[in-house]
């Protein structure tokens, strides 16, 4: 068992070197050669990657503290396992979901047609932000009780002029792997509609992170050579906290808290490391209403997330809102507002199969309007 983790640790080590040298590899390549525009003179990343993201709730400014069901219960709000009737809900069997940024789709088509120009192109791309993500969740889930295993992975990239280098150019890279198990219980709480839930997970991380000047390109390698400055990896566990009421009636109005990470999340790192592994400890909240027939329903709802700024230092960028018309819950259409930009989305579900798509805006920056990055989403899920 010792030998196999070993050895797992050392394939995730060699994954997050390869990605953040290529990465940082690519872009030095790319931008080395020309000079930035005044227009990417910022400051850099500034954001921290989440475990799990619904597809479903991103199209609705991604909210969901409030009426979260099934596998995004589990991590948006455990509570709401407790919604409905009966003891068995889904089984999903595999539900892989890709997001990339608008600015990187566009640096690959550009390139990719004819007679493209090469320079002009890249000089386009440098100062915004570069993403990639990729996950996918696996489990069981029941009324009050669901066990799951979530793979996700998260790579950013950003070429810009920073002052702490004193307006020369950095490329700045950074990946996020993370393979866990959860398993969550919920159940009513004094009152029938009032539900408490918990998720239980112990997660393998990894993390890489690397800001390099563009005129130093040639020592890249020999700062490679130090992975402590830019690999950690670790294990740990933690555990989420959610409470949820719903009140019924024609409009049915929720309210949901909950508490992820309780006391951080603590990832021990299986060797020395500069990099910060744990999630740290977040509160949020949620309200909704969500009038309707037995055809259509229409969900308006509002979160505000990490109330003490524990990760998300702008009060600005902690707010969410949206909405969602479904028709025979085979159908939505989703519409929303994310830290301050817009995003939509669409789904459709046959019961076997469930297809998401849509987009949404992330802030990479410090202050809202710095560092927009436009994401485009989609998700297959197949389960019964």
């Amino acid at each position: 068992m010792a030998a196999d983790k070993g050895t797992k640790m050392t394939r995730l080590k060699s994954q997050l070197k390869k990605s953040t040298t290529i990465l940082v590899a690519m872009q030095l390549t790319l931008c080395g050669t020309f000079a930035l525009s005044t227009s990417a003179f910022a400051d850099g990343l500034s954001y921290e990657p989440r475990l799990y993201r619904s597809a479903h709730f991103l199209g609705r400014g991604d909210t969901g503290i409030s009426v979260a069901d099934e596998e995004d219960a589990i991590f948006y709000n455990p509570a709401g396992l407790a919604l409905g009737k009966g003891i068995y809900k889904k089984t999903v069997l595999v539900s892989p979901q890709v997001e990339l940024s608008e600015a990187t789709r566009d640096l690959a088509r550009r390139l990719g047609a004819e007679n493209a120009d090469a320079v002009e192109t890249v000089q386009n791309n440098i100062g915004k932000p570069n993403h990639f993500g990729l996950q996918n969740f696996t489990g069981l889930i029941l009324r009050r009780a669901a066990l799951g295993v979530i793979v996700s992975n998260n790579i950013d990239l950003l070429a810009y002029k920073s002052a702490d280098y004193g307006g020369m150019e950095v490329v700045e890279a950074s990946v996020d792997q993370n393979v866990g198990a959860t398993f969550s219980l919920a159940d009513t709480f004094f009152h029938p509609k009032l539900m408490m839930g918990i998720t239980a997970k112990y997660l393998a991380r990894g993390r890489g992170s690397m800001t390099v000047i563009s005129v130093e390109a040639d020592k890249v390698q020999d700062e490679l050579s130090n992975t402590a400055d830019f690999i950690g990896m670790g294990e740990g566990g933690g555990i989420d906290f959610g409470l949820m009421y719903q009140g019924g009636g024609r409009t049915n109005p929720a309210f949901g808290l909950t508490v992820n990470d309780i006391g951080d999340t603590k990832i021990k790192p299986t060797e020395e490391t500069n990099l910060d592994l744990d999630f740290k400890q977040q509160v949020n909240i949620g309200a909704s209403i969500e009038p309707g027939t037995k055809f259509s329903k229409l969900k308006l709802l509002a979160d505000y997330r990490d109330i003490t700024g524990a990760v998300i230092k702008n009060p600005y960028k902690r707010f969410h809102m949206g909405g969602e018309l479904s028709v025979l819950s085979m159908i939505g259409i989703m519409g929303g507002i994310n830290q301050g930009y817009p995003t939509a989305g669409l789904y459709f579900d046959f019961y076997i199969l469930r297809f998401d798509f849509g987009y949404y805006t992330e802030e990479m920056g410090d202050r809202i309007g710095t560092r927009p990055d436009t994401r485009y989403f989609v998700r297959l899920e197949a389960g019964f």
